[in-house]
């Protein structure tokens, strides 16, 4: 028998061992790459924060202020020293993400068919875990907050996981989406705790680092509400152009399948079905916005009959799907959370049941998400299918498929 004392040694040596391996990993296939360009934008913003300088022109500024100010430590270090510190802090948050799923969604599992499930997992959706990495984007940090928040939820710790969600919302503003539902399904203290910490800490720049004219969060919405028109083009945020393929919120996608692409978008390719009127191409994104909302109220309204754990995970990865629908730009660095649907359903089909639905929509995710990448294709084939809004209609079946494994298991039980 192992002493205690021993015991917790190894893992203390466990742990840091597995990070610095990741980072190790990370850095010797993206370390050497000139991919950081997000990592620039965000060093920019947060020195403009830093000395309190107009914002204007920074495009990073249209992220909210408190996840601007994270990046000020960034500010004073070289390039390659800023590109090293960013794939440590990503490696500590991905052990995290991973060693959340390994323990709390897959469970002590036969090895053979562990390899199977990670394998297949990476199939569906590993170019949208691999793609914030690469381009040292902030959408591994959100992925972190979100999942740590799922995680204390799963657990039964309401009011923790609602303060992590309530600075993931502050960080990134589409994590409020949580807010409504936790008030759906009556969860007052998750609810509370998330409104008040949401507030606090994205006013907490505004204090800490004062702005010449005006306060970051002003600045914020300001900037914010003049860049929602996704038709008429009057947006002053660069990313939620009129017609870009890379914008695979569900806005996004409509724009392009209902109005031809703009002239200065030189790698667009017209994808359109017919063209309408920019006031008709609002109402189709207002009922899909809405539709895409009826369906989560309609799967979390009711809770289900499924483990506490199990239902958690499934409710925040409709949710996260949500998020990146509804969002009015949704590029593919923001679809790394993608990973908490696939892994829900993929454990599913191979675990608990083969259920035909969930397992043609892994595979047209398969086919329709992984194999249409430019790098198979060619840049401008994989331009066009992006462009049909192939990430964002896998959202929707990933979506689906999560209530589909929510359903199946609430009938098993039923029959049971």
């Amino acid at each position: 028998m192992i002493p205690p004392y021993m015991s917790k040694q190894k893992h203390w040596i466990y742990w840091p061992s597995i990070i610095l391996a990741t980072w190790v990993g990370l850095f010797l296939i993206y370390g050497w790459k000139s991919t950081q360009y997000m990592l620039d934008l965000y060093s920019e913003a947060a020195s403009t924060m830093l000395v309190g300088e107009s914002a204007h022109g920074i495009a990073a500024m249209a992220y909210p202020p408190p996840l601007v100010a994270l990046y000020i430590p960034f500010v004073y270090l070289g390039e390659s020293i800023q590109r090293v510190a960013m794939l440590g802090v990503m490696s500590c948050i991905l052990v995290f993400i991973f060693s959340t799923i390994q323990s709390m969604i897959v469970g002590k599992k036969p090895l053979k068919s562990t390899i199977i499930f990670w394998c297949t997992v990476a199939l569906v959706v590993g170019r949208y875990v691999t793609s914030p990495v690469e381009n040292y984007s902030h959408d591994i940090v959100i992925a972190g907050f979100v999942f740590l928040a799922i995680r204390l939820w799963a657990n039964q710790k309401e009011g923790t996981g609602g303060a992590v969600m309530g600075v993931a919302a502050a960080c990134k503003a589409t994590p409020l989406l949580f807010f409504p539902f936790l008030l759906l399904q009556r969860r007052w203290k998750a609810a509370i705790v998330m409104g008040i910490v949401t507030v606090i800490v994205f006013k907490i720049p505004d204090y800490l680092f004062t702005k010449n004219v005006g306060s970051w969060s002003g600045y914020w919405f300001s900037l914010v509400t003049n860049s929602l028109n996704q038709v008429e083009g009057t947006t002053k945020v660069s990313n939620w152009t009129v017609w870009n393929q890379l914008n695979q919120s569900l806005a996004g996608t409509i724009v392009r399948l209902f109005s031809t692409p703009t002239i200065s978008n030189k790698d667009a390719v017209d994808i359109h079905l017919i063209v309408l009127q920019p006031q008709t191409i609002k109402w189709i994104i207002f009922v899909s916005r809405v539709a895409i909302l009826g369906i989560l109220v309609a799967a979390l309204y009711k809770r289900p009959q499924v483990p506490m754990k199990m239902r958690r995970f499934c409710e925040g990865a409709m949710i996260v799907c949500g998020m990146l629908l509804l969002s009015p730009m949704s590029s593919k660095a923001h679809f790394f959370l993608l990973l908490l649907p696939a892994v829900l359903m993929v454990r599913f089909f191979i675990w608990e049941h083969r259920d035909w639905i969930i397992g043609s929509i892994l595979i047209v995710m398969f086919v329709y998400g992984t194999l249409s990448v430019k790098d198979l294709i060619g840049k401008e084939a994989g331009h066009a299918v992006l462009a049909t809004g192939s990430v964002t209609w896998c959202t929707l079946l990933a979506m689906l498929g999560t209530w589909r494994v929510m359903w199946v298991h609430q009938s098993s039980l039923d029959s049971s």
